[in-house]
């Protein structure tokens, strides 16, 4: 199953069993086309395990111009399972997609390539 992002339905999220299902915003945005995460910055290694965790990722926003910033704005279209969209942060449209459970770097930008991006038409 693909988590396709519609402007017309909001995905429900849930990062964990003890949090409340929040709908994503109706569509989110990437500065850039490139969805490569930076070890240490975007994602970190859980010490114990050698596994990312599930608490950061690379940056989406919910405004395409906060996204222009980072280059040519591209639409999340789709992203595959194994992958969650949360919000995080100080700045209520900044969002991470992020792990949805423990895995290894390399699992994290397999799943990364099968994401959706479609440019968006006028923004820069």
């Amino acid at each position: 199953e693909i988590y396709t992002l519609s402007l017309h339905d909001a995905l429900p999220i849930c990062t964990s069993s003890m949090e409340t299902p929040r709908a994503l915003p109706q569509a989110l945005f990437r500065g850039g086309v490139a969805l490569t995460p930076r070890l240490g910055i975007d994602v970190l290694l859980e010490r114990h395990t050698n596994l990312l965790r599930t608490d950061r990722g690379v940056s989406l926003f919910d405004d395409p111009a906060k996204a222009a910033r980072f280059g040519a704005v591209y639409r999340v279209e789709s992203f595959p399972p194994g992958l969650n969209v949360q919000q995080r942060g100080r700045d209520p449209g900044h969002y991470e997609l992020m792990p949805a459970e423990p895995m290894t770097f390399e699992r994290y930008v397999e799943l990364l390539t099968q994401v959706v991006l479609r440019p968006l038409p006028g923004a820069a």
